[in-house]
């Protein structure tokens, strides 16, 4: 598949990835087992992409990983049906992405998922979305984009803009969609300036892709012929200008002279992880402006497909469940659905349980497509629940009102030789995606870089 030229964001990642760590080609041999030049902490898409820059530098390079596989919140399953399914990360956004170089050299095979081929939903209403955009009820809310780009003043939620803006009926419904579907946070938890700041509604733009051979081989693919620890809780981080130690829950210490932390942010933020001395208070505060919300998906496996052939997802303006999508869009691939939740629909499916989540899943669908009884087609489902995973404790995060720059604070190599990565110290292109989470990683070994060549470390 011709995917057209990338823009020059993938030229300078890939001249990163090989020419990053000129000065980091002097290391010290005579180290204990647990020592390295640089120790960084999760073995996500962050991760594994900050350790394999500063690794093909010449730097010995730890990674801890707390649980037993690559990858973070990109997941993949390949015992649901015969084909791998995401549990996690879903899309590759656009075709700009700086992570296309090393989905290329992995040769890993995608499928485009056009917006262009979205249906959407309102009760049993049913059809293709620009059909329902033709409807007078909605005109009223298409100047949303020019006014989120004109606000001025203070920030505010998303449902204090709404009510701003006078927005009713249809054009309510499609105003909250707009400004909440991709966030896993509800009208009263979103900021709407965070949500500019973050380029969220850029990911309406362009085309999507989905990785046929799963999402999972491009993370396991950049870690490659890393020195990976699996199984490795960590409780403290003692942090100072020359070095870190990093304390394990069984008592098991690494140090080096430079970390790069990529602890999620909802594992941050509950306080799993201690550190010595304390965070500045700049820190402190980004880690508590952010907020990491719910997100929840129900894998449903059909005999037969009876949504559209051409849906490539369903939005669904009001009922328990966000976006549907079909995983064999474009494909003969057997007949799945996602049930994608996020925010307040993610929670209640949390708080019903496994079981609940799949029957309210399945009586959403009837609803959607109330000549059909999904329950009588059902071959197989599983709930997925980020927000009760304990190495993530939630999704994706998001900015409430007032929250603008939280990401650049925690972001800032403040904490002496301890660095920060991961997808919510990334605010460009688009916050809290695979694509910011790799980019982050470039960044956290550049920083580290200067760090072992004795330079401070540049934001």
């Amino acid at each position: 598949m011709n995917l057209g030229s990338t823009d020059e964001r993938l030229d300078s990642c890939c001249q990163d990835q090989t020419a990053l760590l000129w000065g980091v080609l002097e290391v010290n041999e005579t180290r204990e087992q647990s020592a390295a030049d640089v120790v960084v902490v999760g073995a996500g898409m962050a991760g594994v992409t900050a350790a394999r820059a500063l690794a093909g530098g010449g730097a010995r390079v730890i990674v801890l990983e707390a649980t037993n596989q690559v990858g973070g919140r990109v997941q993949t399953v390949r015992d649901f049906v015969d084909v791998p399914i995401e549990t996690g990360a879903e899309l590759i956004h656009g075709v700009g992405s700086a992570t296309w170089g090393d989905v290329r050299a992995a040769a890993l095979r995608v499928q485009p998922v056009p917006y262009s081929h979205s249906w959407f939903t309102s009760g049993g209403d049913t059809r293709w979305l620009p059909l329902h955009l033709l409807h007078p009820g909605v005109w009223r809310s298409f100047d949303i984009l020019w006014a989120l780009h004109r606000l001025r003043g203070g920030d505010m939620s998303a449902a204090s803009f709404i009510a701003e803006k006078g927005y009713r009926g249809r054009a309510r419904e499609l105003a909250q969609l707009a400004l909440t579907a991709h966030l896993p946070g509800g009208v009263d938890e979103v900021g709407v300036k965070g949500l500019a700041a973050d380029g969220v509604l850029r990911l309406e733009e362009g085309v999507n892709h989905r990785v046929i051979d799963g999402y999972d081989l491009l993370p396991q693919h950049v870690a490659t012929g890393l020195d990976i620890h699996f199984g490795c809780q960590v409780a403290m981080i003692a942090w100072g200008p020359d070095g870190v130690e990093i304390t394990l829950k069984d008592g098991h210490t690494f140090s080096g002279r430079a970390a790069i932390s990529t602890v999620p942010h909802g594992v941050l933020a509950a306080g799993m992880v201690a550190f010595k001395p304390s965070l500045p208070e700049s820190k402190g505060d980004a880690i508590k402006r952010i907020a990491t919300g719910p997100v929840a998906k129900v894998l449903l496996s059909f005999d037969e497909p009876f949504w559209p052939r051409h849906m490539a997802q369903l939005i669904c303006g009001t009922g328990p469940i966000t976006l549907y999508w079909p995983t064999s869009f474009g494909t003969d691939g057997p007949p799945v659905l996602i049930a994608y939740a996020t925010g307040p629909r993610a929670r209640a499916l949390s708080e019903a349980g496994p079981d609940s989540a799949v029957e309210i899943a399945l009586e959403d669908l009837r609803r959607v497509f109330p000549r059909v009884r999904p329950t009588r087609l059902v071959r197989g489902a599983r709930f997925v629940d980020w927000l009760t995973e304990p190495y993530a404790l939630g999704g994706y995060t998001f900015l409430p009102p007032g929250s603008v720059g939280a990401r650049a604070r925690l972001a800032a190599p403040d904490t002496g030789a301890l660095l920060w990565a991961g997808s919510a110290t990334v605010w460009s292109p688009v916050a809290d995606t695979v694509e910011a989470a790799y980019l982050s990683g470039l960044r956290a070994a550049r920083q580290a870089s200067a760090v072992l060549t004795g330079q401070p470390p540049r934001s």
